[in-house]
């Protein structure tokens, strides 16, 4: 790490103020009151408090300022998003609402990065380099963004090429966890009318976990990215953008601990077979290991058709996610290298027309296609450890559960939307999508018995029986139709006051069970695996008002959505988890923010959000340990909130600059983040409850005044907050301790951080 110091030093040295010539501030007269926010929410630029939606915008250049490297670092900054990893998977939840961890599920909250669809849950992991800007639309999103925008959407702009040539070197060392960044950028003219943009990126961690029965510190990062966007404007009517990107980010170790023991849990698990259940930053598994790989290609046209424009959106995109994972979670040798891999590649096709705007009716509208291949292979495996543990354990020893899951869809939707003034004052919005999706799966499960098991064959199966897992083979096609409709009404009360209220309806498509472990209607286990899943739905109701003045701009939203059909996984009591559309739920609550000028160089800014959830109807919830179960042998959830969805959540934020000398400036910044409590566990046990917690952050920089150089100490997190982002039982904790123990493990938010920021611009 000394050595990539030394080369972060050697960068920023290339833009020193020593070979950059200062330039004056701008006139006090320019300066002063809000700059106007820009977001493509509508397909359209247009400013924030114009869009009659609740919205976050968050910028390229405070993602920049503050190291952030992905959108769950961003997520804990604005309210009513959650962003958290699982064993297996990746949660994004808006109000509350998330998709589980399955691979057959499509997100609840659609991703777009530069008018393309990322909806694969792995990509939420992608790293955000060179942002223009991310949007976090929150609510159904049906008409514009599509499908499975059914909780919002997450829209990431990358910046474009320029016009004049430029350049940055930036790089981020931080102390406690040793970690590492450095992006490169240049842009600028190729020739006349063809521009270029090429960023790369390159970042290393070693963790803020220590490993012990490995040695080392974990979560180990280690992450490129590149990407390209070459621009074709000749100034006619005609223009294009085509994008390249690759990524590679790695993973070994995740930041999981072990806690909460209840019952005999540390008396059995002692000894050889010790697992440590103190909360202290201490592990002690067999290793976790996740290689990512993403290519996309995407080309950007417009062609001007006298005032209107017509836009095609093509892309390409394909990723391979390969990992190993200790399942169990501990020191033992019991499901360690389990293999999880998934391929998926799409293409998609969108073509739109929009009206010119600032008319008495404006629209736009379009066609939109995607075809998407997915392979999932989950290879879980029983080590040789059960061999000594006696029967029925032991016919476990040195075998594993094959499963091959493979699915083709094909989506073909049609939208649009149409905005009419009925006044100067009064405007009415009214759109909707039409979706068509096929799609075929098919699931085969294979159980093998390696060289060390020598227990009979028909044992073996019907020991796995026991665990609700049997070999199989299954199949199906799913063709489902959806119609999504929305509409608004907007008053210009005065001409910086805004009022709107709206509707709209939003689907998530069905699926098919990937991880099931057995055949739907088995009567040879007792609780018996899926396949076919339904599509879900929402209906939502919002009202609000967007304020924009010179010196102050803030925005308050209110929101009731009821969901039907929710998809959910069912834990079965063993190891496996059944999806079933079996939770209708409500969402609604109240999201506000502002930004205020308060004087020369000096604005504060905030956000704050309410959240009132309750399933209306969940009568078939996983039991905690120790809860009682109903007839059905399923938990009643109806009246009770989800995981992971505070009651309150919000961020406060304080921005001074002012320049210290002709040439160079000071600027500092201190925020807040804060969430009231929550249970981190799906099967809402009390004892993975959080605490309501404040995450304090400040950055200090120093800076010429035209921003050529900057050097800037970033502190996160400053009282070292411990955070639970999501938890679950031990697997097998409670099978090997015939119920009578149990302990949870969980993923950790990062402890405090100091780094030290430098920048140089040409």
């Amino acid at each position: 790490m000394k050595k990539q110091f030394v080369v972060l030093l050697a960068a920023s040295a290339l833009v020193s103020p020593g070979v950059v010539v200062a330039q004056d501030a701008a006139p006090a007269g320019d300066q002063g009151g809000l700059e106007e926010i820009i977001v493509t929410a509508q397909k359209r630029a247009e400013g924030l408090s114009d869009v009659p939606i609740s919205i976050s915008a968050v910028s390229g250049k405070q993602v920049e300022n503050y190291g952030q490297t992905n959108l769950e670092q961003i997520s804990s900054s604005v309210p009513n998003l959650k962003i958290t990893q699982t064993a297996i998977a990746n949660r994004i939840a808006i109000r509350g609402i998330a998709s589980g961890d399955n691979k057959g599920f499509e997100q609840s909250v659609a991703m777009f990065v530069d008018g393309v669809y990322y909806g694969r849950d792995q990509l939420s992991r992608l790293p955000l380099v060179d942002m223009e800007r991310v949007e976090v639309l929150r609510g159904p999103q049906p008409t514009l963004f599509g499908k499975n925008a059914i909780a919002g959407a997450v829209n990431i702009t990358t910046r474009s090429p320029t016009d004049t040539f430029e350049g940055s070197v930036s790089g981020l060392y931080e102390f406690n966890h040793k970690e590492f960044q450095m992006t490169g950028m240049l842009s600028g003219p190729l020739s006349e009318g063809v521009e270029a943009r090429i960023v790369g990126y390159r970042r290393t961690m070693d963790g803020y976990f220590f490993n012990q029965k490995l040695n080392r510190k974990e979560p180990n990062v280690d992450e490129y990215y590149v990407r390209g966007k070459l621009e074709l404007d000749r100034g006619g009517p005609f223009a294009a953008e085509l994008k390249l990107e690759y990524a590679d980010f790695r993973m070994k170790g995740q930041p999981r601990d072990v806690f909460g023991a209840a019952g005999n849990y540390n008396s059995v698990f002692q000894g050889p077979f010790f697992v440590s259940t103190n909360p202290d930053y201490v592990r002690e598994d067999n290793g976790y290991e996740s290689k990512n790989k993403v290519f996309g290609a995407t080309l950007n046209a417009d062609l001007e058709l006298g005032d209107h424009t017509l836009t095609s959106v093509s892309s390409l995109l394909d990723y391979k996610t390969r990992e190993i994972v200790d399942v169990d979670f501990s020191g033992i040798s019991f499901l360690d290298g389990t293999n999880l891999r998934e391929d998926y590649r799409q293409f998609s096709q969108e073509l739109r027309i929009t009206s010119p705007g600032g008319e008495a009716f404006n629209y736009i509208a379009g066609l939109y296609y995607q075809n998407g291949k997915l392979d999932v292979q989950d290879f879980t495996l029983f080590n040789p450890t059960f061999l000594a543990l006696g029967a029925p354990f032991s016919a476990l020893g040195d075998t594993r559960n094959d499963r091959d899951y493979a699915q083709k869809s094909d989506l073909i939707s049609a939208f649009a939307q149409g905005e009419l003034s009925i006044s100067d004052r009064v405007r009415i919005t009214a759109g909707a999508r039409f979706n068509q999706e096929k799609k075929t799966g098919s699931r085969t499960l294979a159980i093998v018995q390696g060289p060390l098991s020598t227990a009979n064959p028909a044992v073996v199966a019907a020991v796995f029986r026991a665990l609700n897992i049997e070999a199989h083979s299954v199949s199906g096609k799913l063709s489902e139709s959806s119609f999504n409709p929305m509409a608004n009404v907007q008053f210009d009360a005065t001409d910086d006051l805004m009022l709107y209220a709206s509707y709209a309806r939003g689907t998530k498509a069905g699926g098919f069970d990937i991880r099931s472990n057995s055949l739907p209607g088995s009567t040879t286990v007792a609780k018996p695996g899926a396949f076919l899943f339904e599509d879900e739905s929402a209906d939502n109701f919002e009202a609000g008002l967007k304020y924009k003045g010179r010196s102050v701009a803030f925005n308050l939203s209110v929101y009731r959505t009821d969901y039907k059909d929710l998809q959910v996984n069912i834990f079965d009591g063993t190891l496996n988890f059944n999806v079933r559309n079996a939770a209708e739920a409500r969402t609604q609550g109240i999201e506000a923010d502002f930004r205020a000028a308060l004087a020369q160089g000096l604005t504060i800014s905030g956000a704050v959000a309410y959240l009132d959830f309750k399933f209306s109807n969940f009568t078939d919830g996983q039991c905690y340990y120790l809860q009682a179960p109903a007839a059905n042998g399923f938990c009643d959830y109806s009246g009770k909130r989800n995981a992971l969805s505070p009651k309150w959540s919000g961020n406060l934020n304080l921005d001074y600059t002012a320049p210290i000398a002709t040439s160079m400036k000071l600027a500092f910044n201190v925020n807040a983040d804060f969430s009231s409590s929550y249970v981190a566990s799906a099967n809402l046990d009390p004892r993975t409850y959080q605490d309501s917690y404040v995450k304090l952050g400040a950055r200090l920089a120093l800076a010429q005044i035209d921003d050529r150089w900057e050097v800037a100490l970033i502190g996160r997190n400053l009282t070292n907050q411990r955070i639970l982002q999501t938890a679950s039982s031990m697997p097998l904790a409670t099978t090997i301790t015939r119920n009578a123990g149990n302990a949870y493990n969980g993923i950790i938010d990062r402890p405090r951080t100091i780094a030290v920021q430098l920048t140089g611009r040409f």
